[in-house]
C-alpha cells in the first residue's frame, strides 16, 4: 500500500469530508419526508407492538371458540318453492339457480344467499372452436360420432366454482363427461383379480407379526383388524391400522367397521401415551391407481401436537376465517346450504355432501359431531357405491376428527373426510397432472349425479329401522 494512502489527512480536509458527507444526509432527510414511501416507512414505525399478535407454542389458541356445530338441513322442495323461481339443479344451471335466488324476496332465502355467495363465487363461461374439415372426423371419432355432443363443442358451458375460504377452484365443462369410454385391452375386474394374487405372495401385511413394527406402547389389535408403526414417519405418532384379510375390494362392513374402531383405540392409546398430541387425521389410498404402496387395505393415521397435518388444518382455517366474517360456524352453514340445493344426504347424525368444489371426480364429503358408528357406516355406504355401483374401484380418502382433549373448544372441528375416485386402473396416464397440483382442478361430473348415487347407496344399504 502506498505511502499517500495511509498518510493522515490535514484538519481542513477531515472537516470537509465531515460537512460533505452530513450534507448528503442532510439531503436524503428531505426526499424521503416529502417522498410519499415515507408514509409506508412511518406507518411500520406507528404500529402499536401490543397489536401484533405474537404466535405461541401452541397455533391452536390462534382460534376463536366457534358457536357448536349443529346438523342443520333443510328440505330441498321447500327451498325450491320458495326461493328459486326459475333454474334447472344441474352443475350447468348453478349460475341461473344463482340469478333467481338473487332476486328473492323472502328473507329466510336472502339469509342463505349472503351465506352461500359469502363462500361461493360462481362463473359460467362460455367456450367454442373452429375444427377444419380435415379434422372433423376424427373429432366426431371421439365423441362416438354423435352428432348433438359435436354440436354441443360451439357452445360449451365451462363452470368456474370457487370457495373463497378454503381457496379451491374446480372447473366443471359436463361435456367431457359425456365422452365415451374406451374400454382397456384387460378389463379392471382381470386387472384387479390378477395384481391380488400376486401381491398376496409376498405381502408384509398378512405376515403383520414378523414384517411390521409396533409403538413405543404397543400394538392395537382386535379379531379383524391391526395396528402397525409407519416405518417412515410423517409425523411421532403415524400408525398404519388394517384388515387383516388382504382382499383390496371385498371387505365385509363388519371387517370396515372393525379397522375403524381400531383405530379410534390406537388413537385413544397413542394420546394417553403423548397427551400434548391431540390433533387426528386419517388418509386411506386403496390400489396402486390412488398411490398406495401396499395392495392390502389398510388406512393411515396421525395424531398431532399444535396443528392438524396439511389440507385438515386449511380447513379448519377457513372455518375460523368464516368465523371472523359472518360469526357462524362454517361447517354447520356448509351442511344448510347443500341441503337446500339438493346436495345433501343424511345418515342419522352424519351427513354426505356432493361437493360443489371437488378435488376429484365424485368427490363426497361426510361430516359428523364426532368420529363415531354414524359416521364411519355412511362413510362405508359412500365407498360401497363407488366400488359396487360405479365399478370405480381405486379412491383416496383424506380428513380430520376433533381434538382428543374435550376441552380444546377453540377451532373445534367436526369429524369430517373427502373421498374422491380415482382414474381407471389399467390406464398408464395418471389422473393427477399439473393442473389440479399448481392451478385449479378440473372435474367434469356433475354433483347432482354423484348426490344420487350416494342416496341410492344408503337407501339399499343402510339397515331397515
Amino acid at each position: 500500500m502506498s505511502d499517500s494512502l495511509i498518510r493522515p489527512r490535514p484538519r481542513r480536509q477531515c472537516c470537509a469530508l465531515l460537512f460533505g458527507v452530513g450534507l448528503v444526509f442532510l439531503v436524503i432527510y428531505v426526499i424521503t419526508v416529502s417522498s410519499p414511501s415515507t408514509i409506508l416507512f412511518r406507518s411500520f414505525s406507528s404500529f402499536n407492538s401490543s397489536s401484533v399478535r405474537t404466535p405461541s407454542v401452541g397455533l391452536h389458541r390462534e382460534y376463536d371458540v366457534w358457536p357448536p356445530f349443529a346438523v342443520q338441513l333443510i328440505s330441498h322442495t321447500w327451498f325450491k318453492k320458495a326461493c328459486i323461481v326459475k333454474g334447472e339443479f344441474s352443475i350447468s344451471g348453478i349460475p341461473d339457480v344463482l340469478a333467481s335466488w338473487a332476486a328473492t324476496e323472502n328473507p329466510d332465502c336472502k339469509i342463505l344467499y349472503n351465506k352461500f355467495t359469502a363462500i361461493y363465487t360462481v362463473e359460467k363461461r362460455v367456450g367454442s372452436v373452429k375444427i377444419p374439415d380435415t379434422f372433423q372426423s376424427q373429432v366426431k371419432a371421439w365423441l362416438g360420432n354423435k352428432d348433438d355432443l359435436y354440436q354441443e363443442l360451439f357452445h360449451q358451458n365451462i363452470i368456474h366454482i370457487l370457495n373463497m375460504y378454503t381457496r379451491e377452484t374446480t372447473v366443471f365443462n359436463p361435456l367431457r363427461d359425456k365422452r365415451p369410454v374406451t374400454k382397456p385391452k384387460e378389463s379392471e375386474e382381470d386387472y384387479l383379480e390378477r395384481i391380488t394374487k400376486e401381491s398376496a405372495l409376498s405381502c408384509d401385511f398378512c405376515k403383520y407379526t414378523n414384517f411390521t413394527a409396533e409403538h413405543d406402547f404397543g400394538r392395537v389389535e382386535s379379531k379383524l383388524s391391526f395396528s402397525a408403526s409407519n416405518i417412515f414417519k410423517l409425523d411421532r405418532l403415524h400408525a398404519v391400522i388394517t384388515i387383516k384379510d388382504h382382499d383390496p375390494v371385498n371387505w365385509s362392513y363388519e371387517q370396515y367397521m372393525d379397522m375403524m374402531h381400531t383405530t379410534l383405540v390406537w388413537l385413544r392409546k397413542a394420546f394417553t401415551h403423548e397427551p400434548s398430541a391431540i390433533y387426528p387425521a386419517i388418509i386411506w389410498d386403496l390400489l396402486p391407481k390412488s398411490g398406495s404402496s401396499q395392495l392390502h387395505p389398510h388406512n393411515q393415521v396421525f395424531l398431532s401436537p399444535n396443528r392438524y397435518q396439511g389440507m385438515v388444518e386449511t380447513w379448519r382455517r377457513a372455518g375460523q376465517d368464516y368465523f371472523s366474517d359472518l360469526h357462524s360456524n362454517y361447517f354447520t352453514d356448509l351442511i344448510t346450504l347443500y341441503s337446500a340445493l339438493g346436495l345433501a344426504v343424511q345418515f342419522k347424525s352424519a351427513v354426505a355432501l356432493a361437493s360443489l368444489t371437488p378435488r376429484k371426480d365424485n368427490e363426497v364429503v361426510i361430516i359428523a359431531p364426532e368420529a363415531d358408528d354414524d359416521f364411519f357406516q355412511l362413510i362405508y355406504y359412500v365407498l360401497r357405491a363407488f366400488m359396487d355401483d360405479l365399478k370405480k374401484y381405486s379412491f383416496s380418502l383424506g380428513g380430520g376428527f376433533p381434538p382428543m382433549e374435550s376441552s380444546a373448544q377453540a377451532g373445534r372441528l367436526p369429524a369430517f373426510v373427502r373421498i374422491i375416485t380415482r382414474g381407471v386402473m389399467t390406464e398408464i396416464r395418471t389422473d393427477i397432472s399439473a393442473l389440479e397440483l399448481f392451478t385449479a382442478t378440473n372435474v367434469n361430473i356433475d354433483p347432482y349425479k354423484v348426490v344420487q348415487v350416494i342416496k341410492d347407496s344408503v337407501k339399499k344399504r343402510a339397515p331397515r329401522p
